[in-house]
């Protein structure tokens, strides 16, 4: 689903484990997309300090991105409402 909601020319990373039931077909899936597949294991542990200090130094203003949070009982509600382009970032709270 990810690489299919990816738009034209753009990037897709993969994060950790997926299983074998993960089709991708490389024709039409990234070639005639022009899409970046990035694989990657784990994020890199040594940027981990550096990242979080850029977070609480701008936590107020990252949070200003946020228009709308969902629990994920509302999953449907949320995609239909980022799909419109009326907000923001969309966030799911998976223990919401």
């Amino acid at each position: 689903m990810c690489i299919d909601a990816t738009r034209r020319r753009g990037q897709v990373a993969f994060v950790g484990e997926c299983g074998e039931d993960t089709p991708l077909r490389v024709s039409p899936d990234l070639i005639r997309k022009g899409l970046t597949l990035i694989g990657s294991w784990h994020y890199n542990l040594g940027y981990m300090r550096g990242i979080w200090q850029v977070v609480q130094a701008n936590g107020a203003a990252l949070d200003r991105l946020i228009s709308h949070r969902y629990p994920m009982a509302r999953v449907q509600e949320a995609f239909e409402l980022q799909t419109t382009g009326a907000c923001a970032k969309v966030v799911l709270d998976p223990w919401g």
